[in-house]
C-alpha cells in the first residue's frame, strides 16, 4: 500500500436516516435535506452512502492504504441547535462505525454543528473520543460567514486542545445563486471558495493562534497556484500606495494542499508555485471516477519534476497525521516538514 487519501467523502446510513426525518419539516433546511435525498451523484454511487466492502476493494486496487472519510457538502443549516447537532453526530457516529469495521484502512474527520457554537464545542470533544478520529472538516464558509469570523474562535480553541487535521471544504459558492447555471457553482465557484478560505486562514492569525491544527485546503488550493502572484503583487501595490500591510509575514508553508481533481499540468503548476512539502494526496472520492481510484494515484506516482517526491505526497507527509490519537507515531503539533 503506497498512498494515504486525506480527501474522500462518505454519507453513512445513520446520517441518511436523520436527513430523511428532517426532509419532512418545513423551511429552507428541509429543502436542502430533500435535495440531498434526490441528489443524482449521492444516491447513484453505492460507495458514497454505504457498500464499504466495495470501497475497500477500490482502495486495494489503487494501492491506497488509508482513506480518511469526511462530509462533502449540502450542509443542512438547521435552525434548531439540537437538530443540527443530531445531524452531525449521526454522520460522525456512522463514520466511526465504518472506521471500527476497517480499523487499518479507514479514518474520519468529524463534521461540526456550526453555526451553533456551544453544540459545536461539545461535538469537538465528543468526536475526538470516537474510533478512527483524526481531525475535523469545516466548510470554507459557514452558513454565509467567513471561516475567520470571530464567532468561531471558541470552537477553534476547543479543536486546538489536541493535535488534529482540519480539512476545509466548499459548501457551494459563497454567493448563493450567482453560479446556478451551466454547472458553474461546483466546477468554478467551489475552487474559488477554496482560495478565499486559504487567504482568510493565512491573513487572520488563525494558524498562529491555533498552532496544534494542521489545515488542509483541497483541490491544490483552488485557484491559488494560478493567482498567487497577482495576490502578492496587489498586497505590495496597496502597501506602497495606500500604506496598508504588504502581508510580508504570510507563511504559505503553514498550509497543506491536497491533490484532488488535479491534472499533471495543474499539479506541475502547484509544485512550481506552492511551498515544497505542502502537497498531500487526496482523491475527492467519489467526485472522480467512482469505479477507479488508480488514476489519481498513478498521476502523482508517475510525475517527474525537479525536487518532487511522489512518496512524500502520497504518504510521507500524511502518515503521522492519520494515525489514531493514542498512536505514539501520531503528529504532536500543527506543523509539517
Amino acid at each position: 500500500m503506497i498512498a494515504h487519501d486525506v480527501h474522500a467523502h462518505y454519507y453513512p446510513p445513520e446520517y441518511t436516516l436523520v436527513v430523511a426525518e428532517v426532509a419532512g419539516e418545513s423551511g429552507r433546511h428541509s429543502e436542502v435535506a430533500r435535495a440531498f435525498l434526490r441528489h443524482g451523484i449521492i444516491q447513484k454511487v453505492p460507495t458514497f452512502t454505504g457498500d464499504l466492502r466495495e470501497r475497500i476493494r477500490l482502495l486495494d486496487s489503487a494501492g491506497i492504504g488509508v482513506q480518511v472519510l469526511s462530509f462533502a457538502s449540502l450542509n443542512i443549516w438547521h435552525p434548531d441547535p439540537r437538530q443540527r447537532a443530531r445531524l452531525t453526530a449521526a454522520h460522525n457516529d456512522g463514520c466511526a462505525a465504518a472506521s471500527a469495521e476497517y480499523p487499518d484502512r479507514l479514518r474520519f474527520l468529524a463534521t461540526l454543528p456550526f453555526p451553533h457554537v456551544p453544540e459545536a464545542v461539545a461535538e469537538v470533544r465528543r468526536a475526538r473520543t470516537l474510533p478512527g478520529f483524526v481531525g475535523y472538516t469545516i466548510p470554507t464558509h459557514i452558513d454565509g460567514a467567513g471561516i475567520d469570523d470571530p464567532r468561531w474562535d471558541e470552537v477553534y480553541a476547543a479543536m486546538n486542545e489536541a493535535p488534529a487535521l482540519v480539512l476545509v471544504h466548499p459548501d457551494g459558492f459563497c454567493a448563493p445563486g450567482v453560479l446556478d447555471d451551466y454547472s458553474m457553482e461546483w466546477a468554478l465557484g467551489a475552487p474559488f471558495d477554496d482560495t478565499i478560505a486559504a487567504v482568510r486562514l493565512l491573513c487572520s492569525g488563525i494558524l498562529d493562534r491555533y498552532s496544534r491544527l494542521n489545515w488542509v485546503v483541497p483541490h491544490l488550493g483552488g485557484t491559488l497556484p494560478f493567482l498567487l502572484h497577482r495576490l502578492l503583487w496587489r498586497w505590495q501595490l496597496e502597501a506602497d500606495l495606500l500604506g496598508t500591510s504588504s502581508r510580508g509575514g504570510v507563511r504559505l508553508e503553514r498550509l497543506l494542499f491536497d491533490t484532488a481533481n488535479s491534472t499533471p499540468a495543474t499539479l506541475r503548476l502547484a509544485i512550481d508555485t506552492l511551498p515544497a512539502g505542502s502537497l498531500v494526496f487526496g482523491t475527492d472520492f467519489p467526485f472522480v471516477d467512482p469505479t477507479d481510484l488508480a488514476r489519481p494515484v498513478a498521476m502523482v506516482r508517475d510525475l517527474a519534476a525537479p525536487g518532487f517526491s511522489s512518496d512524500r505526497v502520497l504518504h510521507g507527509i500524511l502518515a503521522p497525521h492519520v494515525n489514531p490519537p493514542n498512536d505514539p507515531n501520531r503528529a504532536q503539533e500543527g506543523h509539517h516538514s
